[in-house]
């Protein structure tokens, strides 16, 4: 099963998801783990930091096009299952 990190960025007061973002998009990235997918999702928070311009959130799924609401419930279930 592939897990996929994905990203929503605030942008004029909404969420857009990163392969939205122009010019160049954070389009989502596939990993053969979660262990993987959330590994390289503390680097790509960590990395941002500093450097971000907007807030965003950050997410690891087997659903790279769900929308926020659903990635939100997700990661809250997981969170609250642990």
């Amino acid at each position: 099963m592939k897990y996929w990190l994905v990203v929503f960025i605030l942008l004029n007061g909404e969420w857009t998801p990163g392969a939205k973002v122009k010019p160049m998009g954070w389009h989502p990235r596939a990993y053969d783990s979660l262990e993987t997918c959330q590994k390289r999702k503390a680097f790509a928070i960590k990395a941002v930091r500093k450097t971000a311009r907007a807030p965003s959130r950050w997410f690891c799924t087997t659903r790279p096009d769900a929308p926020l609401e659903e990635l939100e419930r997700e990661a809250k279930g997981k969170s609250s299952s642990q």
